[in-house]
């Protein structure tokens, strides 16, 4: 498995951020590619909710199920998503003087599919890597707002 870990600072209270990023409905709207969250087994983001996914990458749909790994408020969260494109999330929410430092580490297998396409497992690892400062921008973008 290969992994990438980012951070951000984001000018909100870990809170405000905490309850953003555990939302499911926000999960399409601040990851990319990941296209259909469905089927949550609960309401509420807890330990061992499940849920099928939907993700796009290089035009190809990658479908499977996931489940929340940890809920810890305002401290930590953390998904398992298995099937086609194996990914563990893992967010990190610490409070700092100008609002909350939020990091992320990435943990993927590269499916056989998009290695048999692009045959370059560092440009696997470049977008991997955009993605994740993607989805740490569009979660201080939303949370920044008024």
């Amino acid at each position: 498995m290969a992994t990438v870990s980012k951070k951000i600072v984001i000018k909100a209270p870990v809170d405000k951020v905490f309850t953003f990023v555990v939302n499911p409905e926000n999960w399409t709207r601040y990851v990319t590619s990941l296209t259909d969250i469905k089927e949550l087994s609960s309401p509420a983001p807890s330990v061992d909710t499940t849920f099928r996914w939907e993700y796009r990458m290089m035009g190809m749909k990658f479908h499977g199920k996931g489940r929340i790994t940890e809920n810890i408020k305002n401290k930590r969260f953390g998904l398992k998503m298995e099937g086609s494109f194996p990914i563990t999330e893992t967010y990190t929410f610490a409070k700092v003087d100008s609002g909350t430092e939020l990091s992320i580490e990435v943990e993927y297998e590269v499916p056989g599919r998009i290695m048999s396409v692009v045959a370059n497992k560092g440009l696997v690892e470049k977008m991997n890597k955009k993605e994740s400062e993607a989805v740490l921008s569009k979660i201080k973008m939303f949370c920044e707002e008024a």
